[in-house]
């Protein structure tokens, strides 16, 4: 009996001799976190675009003739009503005052036969000829005067000579162009806008558009709106669009410059959340999910969320978040729910 009491009274000092095991808290996982923040939801577009003029016109003359004038140097400016070109007018000259001297005949011998008729003296066809006769001579003499204005060629509005294809005393054909003149009041943008886009703002002058030159970034216009088109190209499917910059500031570029063209909404005031593109898991077809930081307790909870839309390296979120919860944005795949954490300060 003694014995076995001696033996219990061992197992209790082993016992009580056992070091008492130590749980170790585990450290806090450091992250990097990123605050969801409240933004305007702008719709921002760029096209490239070609610049062009308003007008280009071919300067023609309607007669032939020797051409013995031509002020239509390549580049420079001229203003309406300026000659431009004159062909030798004396050929044309000859041929209006023979048809005026027909014309003076026909006249006098109309007033002869009115004469003579009123006395029941001509007959009344001899009436009638002298009147055609009258008529046509007076047609003819109004031709050859018409022929002879087109011996002058005139600017038809200011303008700038873009191109000269004769020289002076060549022998002009009627029809043959002369130069190109091209109305420079305005510069056009023009551009092809895909068929969603412009359905997505049909109807919609209220935006604010601008352009460079490409290789003049540091050079942007305010450019307007002036036409589109409303059928769209039959194999892009795209719409031509065409925007409009004062010709008083286009003088440093010319047409058939390549331009970019950037166009965005005047007055929105849709807010969106926005976060980092990397603060997202799964897809559009499952959704997405993000992990939020709760900041009382330093732990991470999964939440799901709206994406409507992805803008480069930015996700634009509809719901599930607040303005100002902050997410994890990097290694995202390695967090897990209830995990501690502490958010990463860099340091300078």
């Amino acid at each position: 009996m003694i014995r076995i009491f001696l033996l219990a009274a061992v197992f209790v000092l082993q016992a009580c001799s056992e070091p008492t095991p130590v749980i170790k808290e585990t450290a806090p996982v450091v992250v990097q976190l990123t605050a969801a923040r409240l933004t305007n939801l702008v719709d921002e577009y760029e096209f490239p675009a070609t610049v062009s003029v308003v007008k280009s016109v071919d300067l023609k003359f309607e007669v032939s003739g020797r051409l013995i004038f031509e002020s239509l140097i390549e580049g420079s400016e001229v203003k309406k009503g300026q000659v431009l070109a004159k062909i030798d007018p004396k050929p044309f000259q000859r041929k209006v005052e023979e048809n005026r001297i027909r014309h003076e005949d026909a006249q006098r011998n109309l007033k002869r036969i009115k004469d003579v008729f009123e006395k029941n003296v001509a007959s009344q066809r001899d009436y009638d000829e002298a009147k055609s006769q009258f008529s046509i001579t007076k047609i003819a003499l109004e031709n050859a005067e018409q022929d002879l204005s087109y011996c002058t060629i005139r600017a038809p509005f200011d303008a700038v000579i873009g191109a000269r294809y004769i020289e002076n005393d060549s022998l002009i054909r009627s029809g043959d162009t002369l130069a190109n003149l091209q109305d420079r009041s305005e510069l056009y943008f023009s551009f092809e806008v895909p068929e969603r886009i412009m359905t997505a703002n049909a109807g919609n002058r209220d935006v604010i558009a601008t352009a460079h030159i490409i290789g003049q970034k540091d050079k942007v216009y305010d450019i307007h709106y002036v036409e589109h088109k409303t059928t769209p190209d039959p194999i892009t499917q795209t719409y031509g669009v065409t925007f409009a910059l004062d010709g008083k500031v286009a003088k440093s570029f010319y047409p058939g410059s390549r331009a970019i063209v950037n166009i965005m909404q005047k007055n929105s005031r849709e807010q969106v959340l926005v976060i980092p593109l990397s603060a997202l898991m799964g897809n559009s077809d499952s959704g997405f999910s993000v992990w939020r930081f709760n900041q009382s307790e330093n732990m991470l909870s999964l939440v799901k969320v709206n994406v409507s839309k992805l803008e480069g390296e930015y996700a634009l979120v509809s719901s599930g978040l607040n303005s100002g919860d902050k997410v994890v944005s990097a290694a995202v795949s390695q967090m897990r729910e209830g995990l501690i954490v502490r958010e990463y300060k860099a340091t300078y």
